[in-house]
């Protein structure tokens, strides 16, 4: 599943991962093998196969008469994205100063479902600045709790942007620990859940403020509010709450 998960993220379809997984573990075969393997009829594999070949995941090579497939290492796909990727960053400027200069633009951006809800927490990162956080693990998402600890968390970390967080209730779930660490550029300080439930995520960054619904027994959403009096007024009361805050771990 997590394999999968990680496909998605670079962009492929759950089809498009099956046909890819198949390849890796059968090696050379044939479309007929290769459809049967991945559980998908063959007419979805051909509508796919285009797309595969393109993005340098498979290749075809004929002996005699008959066609057959092949995975192609994964690292090629992965570096061609990461070069994608470093391609919009590089433009990222002028699209914002382009933003700037229109006549209006918008302030509030809702975000739903879990593709909007990663859309959501990259705008954290794109901004580059240091964040504050108030949130709980209580009923976390199993989906976000994968993202966080596999994506977000070491982007972050990468992009050497700091962290304040403020968890309502205990501070670990199955794959994530919340406690101070100079290495993941955090720092954390707990409130009693009883007393303060967080039944949400909230992020103060810069200009920004963001609200996220993650748990399981509600529907994933969020929202930017990009509101300068807003995120001074919640900042303000972030560091209140942090100075009273207890900073064990």
């Amino acid at each position: 599943m997590e394999v999968n998960q990680i496909l998605s993220n670079l962009g492929l379809s759950k089809d498009e991962s099956a046909i890819y997984l198949a390849a890796l573990e059968l090696g050379q075969s044939l479309p007929k093998h290769l459809a049967d393997k991945a559980k998908i009829k063959r007419p979805m594999l051909y509508k796919l196969l285009p797309g595969l070949l393109e993005k340098g995941l498979l290749s075809e090579t004929v002996i005699g008469k008959r066609r057959y497939l092949v995975a192609e290492d994964p690292e090629c796909y992965y570096e061609k994205k990461q070069a994608d990727l470093a391609q919009l960053e590089s433009t990222l400027p002028e699209h914002k100063a382009l933003l700037s200069t229109a006549s209006s633009k918008p302030k509030i951006t809702f975000y739903e479902g879990m593709e909007g809800m990663k859309k959501l927490y990259m705008e954290n990162l794109r901004e580059r600045l240091p964040i504050l956080e108030m949130v709980s693990l209580e009923k976390i998402s199993p989906e976000i709790e994968f993202h966080s600890s596999r994506y977000y968390i070491p982007e972050r970390i990468n992009r050497k942007i700091p962290i304040k967080i403020l968890v309502s209730g205990r501070t670990k779930s199955k794959k994530i620990n919340l406690k101070t660490d100079p290495y993941a550029l955090r720092e954390v300080r707990i409130i009693d859940y009883t007393a303060f439930p967080i039944p949400l995520d909230c992020y103060i960054y810069g200009d920004n403020v963001s609200f996220a619904v993650y748990r399981t027994d509600s529907e994933p959403m969020g929202i930017i509010i990009r509101s300068k009096e807003i995120a001074t007024t919640l900042r303000s009361v972030f560091n209140f709450i942090w100075e009273n805050a207890s900073a064990r771990i």
